[in-house]
């Protein structure tokens, strides 16, 4: 999904008129059944049972480690959410722009290996990391540009999406760690700080 004549996306100063993940995650194709996982709750039941050893496996501190089981299980996801067609992976440089008179706007995506089904907050995870990276306005005017209502920006959000980021295949929470420092070492702090919404 990429659109001819466009610029590569290296800063959140974009303007967010529409995203191209609102597109892709409205495509329905039957052929987007064969994309796994064929169970989206079996997948992140497989993630959580075995989310402090892959962490632990990448170098993780003990201090973090230790406060993950209690931070999954405070946190509620969605228990039957539409699966969609996800990227996996947006970062600025797999977001293309288009250029208007008054700024830019997102305009498409491309690098589709990691593509695969399911819930569609698990898209965000991504965009925390490596596209707002704290910028809050800038999250806050690209989820309304999806479709999240204000009432949906609240406090819960972030901490969804940390789950996300935690259970997702590619997790990596020391990198990310050297990259975004949270100011308190929590993992409550570490959500407001990535994924924050004011």
């Amino acid at each position: 999904m990429a659109c001819a004549g466009s610029t590569s996306c290296g800063s959140p100063t974009a303007r967010c008129r529409s995203t191209p993940w609102a597109a892709l995650h409205a495509i329905t194709a039957p052929e987007l059944a064969a994309l796994g996982p064929p169970d989206w709750d079996k997948f992140l039941a497989r993630q959580r049972a075995g989310c402090v050893e892959r962490q632990r496996a990448c170098g993780l501190d003990s201090a973090w480690l230790d406060q993950i089981p209690a931070f999954l299980d405070a946190v509620a996801l969605d228990p039957s959410p539409r699966p969609v067609l996800l990227h996996t992976e947006v970062m600025r440089e797999h977001l293309l722009v288009t250029p208007h008179p008054d700024g830019w706007s997102l305009s498409g995506l491309f690098d589709f290996e990691p593509a695969m089904r399911g819930a569609r907050e698990y898209e965000f995870a991504a965009v925390g990391l490596f596209v707002s990276r704290g910028d809050a306005g800038f999250l806050r005017r690209l989820l309304t540009a999806y479709s999240y209502r204000p009432y949906q920006l609240d406090d819960a959000l972030p901490r969804r999406l940390l789950t996300y980021a935690l259970l997702h295949r590619y997790s990596d929470l020391r990198w990310w760690l050297e990259q975004l420092p949270p100011p308190v070492p929590t993992l409550d702090a570490l959500a407001a700080h990535w994924w924050r919404l004011r």
